[in-house]
């Protein structure tokens, strides 16, 4: 138990008495908008019509039973609200002891051991770019994975790539007709990337050019030899791209699934649910029919025999919890505009009589200043280029700042802050949020952003390495507000990380990290650490040692680095 939440219980307890034993819940305390007004605060607005007194009257008489005890130094009422201050000294200690103890900033959070979840992210298509939009789903489904794991779930994450389907057929089809011959250039994403953008266009303007198309993907379905060796030769290339930038963010899978290996038993799925009527004919397409669930009507089956996305996700689920046993949950990372799509698809499979938990964890897309990201019209900013410009600035800014350093000291803080400043942009916006892309501000060391919570964790790293080695000892003492105001914060973090996994949103530990790093900015500046005398001087260093731990494990769970330098 935290000293948080043994304050709460505290607080719980007292009231409850005070109420005759009725019962009192820890959700609803809350944190006073003013931090002058008290820690916690116990609003009294329900109790009115049970006790037929006014919210007023029933917090004054609340406050009077509240007696300090503990982690408890006083309760004052405040019109309807009962306002709580804890012991100053007390639960100071106490929250940077456990911070510093063997379990960590989190405290023994981990509560979830016997629940196993499998968390799919990171499908990119192959033949295509790896463009900021992956960034964003890369980013969100691995945070969401570290989250899950540091409250104890068993995690299984698995990548799903699309390696197959209409967007191959039209890659290949314009490779083989108009650039064969074409030396091929080192960045072959973008290679293929171009080449997707020029066949859509020749497609738009000259429809008749589709039937050619439709013969390749129907040529590609049987395997033909010729276009079957093309399709294994350009989807190595993709694939290869993927797995270094996969590699370079920190994303690693158990398994990889694909398209390709799900295919035929798609259809022979789709075959099978037409026979047993959970799928029927229309217009000679295999559809399931989900009007009764206002949800239209599911296509996973084309008239000409052809397979659709559907008809191998069918597949797919049956073959992950057939190699994966014990899962409680399947959570899949997929943008909004798939919303109804997966409304669907776990419609149909709920008729087919699968009973586990699914759920679509959805996103809004990544658009430019001049409208969405869209590989048909060319209008992509790829991974790599928004990546290449974070380096280049990073690297640019740190040269700056650090002149007399060596190029591989520059080029690893270049990269941990470039990386810090890429994840933590796409993770601060609620995934509901649409993200509009903006590299000036994507790579600003100032505000809401990564380096800016990086720095706060430097400049810890900078201080306490000049403690010559000092662990810091606790000692009674007046402490200022800066240095209450940090822990009080500090004490925060395990239930930000809890709420975070439950919600599957990492955008609240970005915020709580952003207000951390400013808080311990306010400390190391109105604050003497270093140039204090003791007892003071052991004090902050234990301080210091424990904000520094929360921002490190904080990032972490963003899956940003915490550099010690910058």
């Amino acid at each position: 138990m935290t000293v948080l939440s043994e304050a709460k219980k505290g607080i719980v307890e007292r009231l409850s008495a005070a109420l005759d034993g009725a019962p009192v819940h820890i959700e609803e305390l809350e944190t006073p908008p003013q931090p002058d007004w008290g820690d916690l605060a116990f609003p009294c607005f329900r109790l009115a019509q049970d006790l037929r007194k006014p919210p007023v009257e029933i917090a004054r008489e609340l406050a009077e039973s509240c007696k300090p005890d503990g982690l408890i130094a006083s309760a004052e009422a405040a019109g309807p609200y009962v306002n709580f201050r804890f012991d100053r000294a007390a639960f100071m200690r106490q929250a940077v002891e456990d911070i510093l103890a063997g379990a960590g900033p989190l405290g023994g959070l981990r509560v979830h051991g016997d629940e196993k979840v499998m968390i799919e992210y990171g499908q990119p298509n192959t033949h295509k770019e790896f463009h900021v939009g992956h960034l964003r789903n890369v980013s969100l489904g691995l945070s969401v994975v570290l989250l899950e794991r540091s409250v104890g779930r068993q995690v299984i994450p698995v990548s799903y790539i699309g390696d197959v389907g209409a967007h191959v057929a039209r890659i290949l089809w314009a490779y083989r007709r108009w650039h064969l011959d074409d030396q091929i250039p080192e960045d072959k994403g973008k290679f293929l990337g171009a080449i997707y953008t020029e066949a859509t266009r020749e497609v738009e303007e000259h429809p008749e050019l589709k039937e050619e198309v439709s013969e390749v993907q129907r040529l590609l379905e049987a395997r033909d030899g010729t276009w079957w060796s093309l399709w294994e030769r350009t989807r190595r290339w993709s694939l290869d791209e993927f797995e270094a930038i996969f590699k370079e963010l920190g994303a690693t899978f158990e398994r990889v699934y694909y398209e390709s290996e799900v295919e035929e038993e798609g259809k022979r799925l789709a075959q099978e649910l037409l026979k047993e009527g959970v799928a029927k004919r229309s217009q000679g397409a295999v559809v399931v029919d989900l009007e009764d669930e206002d949800l239209g009507v599911f296509l996973i089956l084309k008239s000409d025999g052809a397979a659709l996305y559907a008809t191998k996700e069918l597949a797919l689920a049956q073959l992950k919890f057939r190699e994966f046993t014990g899962i409680s949950k399947s959570v899949h990372v997929v943008d909004t505009r798939q919303s109804l799509y997966f409304r669907q698809f776990f419609a149909t499979l709920r008729r087919m009589g699968f009973d586990k938990e699914l759920e679509h964890l959805s996103y809004e897309f990544v658009t430019l200043k001049e409208g969405a990201m869209s590989s048909r019209s060319g209008n992509v900013v790829t991974y790599r280029d928004f990546r290449d410009e974070m380096l280049r600035r990073t690297r640019q800014e740190t040269q700056e700042r650090h002149p007399d350093w060596g190029g591989e000291r520059i080029d690893r803080a270049a990269w941990t802050i470039a990386e810090g400043a890429m994840k933590f942009g796409m993770l601060k916006q609620d995934p509901d949020k649409p993200i509009v892309f903006d590299i000036e501000e994507a790579i600003s060391f100032d505000g809401f952003t990564g380096p800016y919570v990086q720095y706060a964790h430097a400049r810890l790293s900078s201080i306490l390495s000049k403690t010559a080695g000092q662990e810091g000892s606790w000692s009674a003492g007046e402490s200022p507000e800066a240095e209450y105001s940090l822990v009080r914060r500090l004490a925060d973090f395990p239930e930000t990380v809890a709420a975070a996994a439950a919600g599957h949103r990492p955008s609240l530990l970005a915020q709580y990290l952003f207000e951390l790093a400013q808080v311990t900015s306010s400390f190391y500046r109105d604050v003497p650490v270093l140039a204090a005398e003791e007892p003071d001087r052991g004090r902050r260093v234990l301080i210091a040692r424990a904000a520094r731990s929360v921002l490190a494990e904080g990032l972490g769970l963003l899956g940003i680095g915490a550099p010690d330098e910058m």
